[in-house]
């Protein structure tokens, strides 16, 4: 083998350990097709159904609340009514058939008020005009007279109330709904905040995922790359006699191993890409390639000292869970209500007005209060069977009772929660420093094997595990980075920060 080959063998398998050992000092944009963290997120947002699904409750419960705001607004009625009517009867001289006409209509305003009263103001009024037949006895023989009266006008002004004194009554019952709504909207807009908090924790976790597996693949590439120029490097050395032609096989079984690997990262790459374009509602993202992996992963710091505090503060579920409990009771205390005894007291003052054949006189007499009516009642009404009413007395109270108890079970479960993510986050953290350390000296190794195998004293065995260990650490690094990151989100998601720190960035 001629000198010049061997040189240019030699720097080929330089360059190519060069590369392997330090990923360079300068970095290259992504391509465009690469999919960042932002653009993951942006697009989880926009097109995830269940995140839109929940966008659409919490809507439906703030048009709920606004309903139940004005549900007992003043009500105007209006009626009107035009009545003729013919009734034949039978008289001394035979069959008669006077006439009746009547012209009516009416106007009233009523409310329903916060202590449950039923307020009313009505006023109506009507024309009419009748025919009477009386019997003429004077005359041989007898005949009938046929008289037609009007038309008379008559106006009615009435103002009623309706004050319920045992069922029915007191603010508690006129807000019900109202409070029931209020916390049904609270409720749903903290299922809105967990599910977007939870979409972005499977999201970010799919895509850092999805970059641990690029990483792996690139690491296998070059790796792979490595070993094909050690493998072409000892084949021409083997045609010089330097080393023995088993040392080629040795190569050749790392690279067969390397493909392997390969070809395993890849399809782990492809089946997290899947994963990230479900979560995301996107199907057109499986085209758009992997993960950034132009600039390093954070380098990990400590959570904050107070994240268990601020979880059990303001943790979305938690919100979610002590809304269910306001509801059940604010339900309570009208889960009986039905089935009170019911103690009404009912009153009406009214002023008329009636005229004959002219307005005037009606007006006098209904402004001047010649014609007034009052009245006053109570209406008692009981059930003999109080048993329908202490069940679902009994069953409000032990919806109470169990909407608190799953409240404690949560805040429970997020305690423990917290405490495995602190513990996966500090042994990952821990878990990247060693790593970090055993790539330094694995590098180091492999450089000195690599040049102790050009001088003769090292066999490609060793050269071959001293580069397995150099990719085994560099795998081990990456993967401690994502449990950390992972670990990391956990956390944020736990306290609420998570969607907080993404609803920030997308404001800025």
């Amino acid at each position: 083998m001629s000198s010049a080959k061997r040189s240019s063998c030699a720097r080929v398998l330089s360059l190519a350990i060069l590369a392997y050992s330090s990923r360079g000092l300068a970095e290259e944009a992504p391509p465009p097709n690469v999919l960042t963290e932002r653009a993951v997120v942006a697009a989880a947002l926009t097109h995830n159904p269940t995140l839109a699904a929940s966008a659409s409750g919490w809507r439906q419960a703030q048009l709920l609340e606004q309903a139940e705001e004005h549900r007992h607004s003043f009500v105007l009625g209006l009626d009107t009514s035009a009545t003729s009517t013919r009734s034949p009867s039978l008289g001394p001289t035979g069959i008669t058939t006077p006439e009746s006409t009547t012209y009516a209509g009416g106007v009233d305003l009523s409310r329903h008020t916060a202590l449950g009263t039923d307020l009313k103001l009505r006023v109506e009024g009507w024309r009419q005009t009748n025919q009477m037949t009386f019997l003429n006895g004077a005359t041989t023989p007898p005949s009938l007279l046929t008289f037609t009266l009007g038309p008379a006008y008559s106006t009615t002004a009435k103002f009623s109330l309706t004050q319920p004194l045992l069922r029915g009554a007191g603010r508690d019952v006129y807000y019900a709904e109202l409070d029931a709504a209020r916390a049904s909207r609270a409720s749903a807009r903290s299922a809105h905040d967990q599910a977007a908090s939870q979409l972005l924790l499977d999201v970010l976790t799919a895509y850092w995922e999805l970059n641990y597996d690029t990483r792996s693949v690139e690491i296998q590439l070059r790796s792979l790359d490595l070993a094909r120029a050690q493998r072409d490097e000892t084949a021409l050395r083997v045609t010089t006699g330097s080393v023995a032609p088993v040392d080629v096989l040795s190569f050749e079984t790392t690279i067969a191993t390397i493909e392997e690997d390969l070809a395993t990262a890849r399809a782990e790459a492809d089946k997290q890409l899947a994963e990230l374009a479900r979560l995301i509602g996107d199907p057109e993202l499986t085209r758009r390639g992997a993960a950034d992996t132009s600039s390093d992963m954070p380098e990990p710091g400590q959570p904050a000292e107070d994240v268990k505090q601020r979880t059990l503060a303001v943790s979305f579920e938690l919100a979610q869970q002590r809304a269910a409990v306001e509801l059940a009771t604010v339900q309570a205390r009208t889960a009986d209500e039905t089935y009170r005894p019911k103690l009404d007291l009912d009153a009406y003052v009214q002023a008329q007005g009636l005229g004959n054949q002219s307005l005037r006189p009606m007006v006098d007499q209904l402004g001047g209060l010649g014609a007034v009516s009052a009245h006053i009642g109570l209406t008692y009404q009981a059930p003999l069977d109080g048993t329908q009413r202490n069940r679902e007395r009994e069953r409000a109270l032990m919806a109470i009772q169990s909407a608190k108890l799953r409240l404690t079970a949560i805040e429970q479960r997020l305690s423990a929660d917290v405490d495995k993510a602190l513990t996966r986050e500090a042994s990952s953290r821990k878990r990247i420093t060693l790593a970090d350390t055993t790539l330094t000296i694995a590098k180091q190794q492999f450089e000195a094997e690599t040049q102790r195998f050009r001088t003769g004293s090292a066999t490609a065995l060793q050269v071959r595990e001293a580069e397995t260990t150099v990719r085994s650490a560099e795998l081990r690094a990456s993967r401690a980075r994502a449990d950390w990151i992972e670990a990391s989100l956990t956390l944020e998601h736990l306290s609420g920060s998570l969607l907080e720190r993404w609803t920030r960035a997308d404001a800025d």
